[in-house]
């Protein structure tokens, strides 16, 4: 399970995992940083590509910062992963897969088989999606 969370980021680290129905919930965090003093913790939920034959969420618990640089206004500071865009809902990688499996067929035969296959996304969110990358 820690090869499939090394393939996101290197500084993830695999908690716990549990399996509902077709879905496998894969609880992780990111490696503490021991300078900075931890404000909170929140569990964000990112739907990701496959593992094996389950749709995968990753349960990941996002920590706050107290913020120690006195030029910033801001007293904490949220953590930022590389293969999650601000405030995404999805992975980087499974928003590629969506894009490619797009290009191939209709927005709504797409989202069929990716609920059925891979992740629970709406076809509004697919076009989302191609909309943002034409940009």
């Amino acid at each position: 399970m820690q090869d499939f969370l090394n393939g996101l980021s290197t500084e993830l680290r695999f908690i716990r995992k549990e399996t509902h129905g077709k879905t496998i919930w894969i609880y992780c965090e990111s490696e503490h940083d021991k300078a900075k003093r931890i404000h909170s913790r929140v569990e964000r939920i990112v739907k990701d590509i496959n593992y094996a034959n389950y749709k995968v969420e990753l349960h990941i618990l996002w920590k706050k910062y107290f913020n120690e640089d006195l030029a910033v206004k801001k007293t904490t500071v949220s953590e930022k992963f590389d293969f999650i865009p601000p405030r995404g809902r999805r992975t980087n990688r499974l928003n590629e897969l969506l894009l490619s499996m797009q290009k191939e067929m209709s927005a709504i035969g797409c989202e069929r088989f990716i609920k059925e296959n891979i992740a629970d996304v709406s076809d509004s969110t697919i076009l989302r999606i191609v909309k943002k990358t034409k940009k």
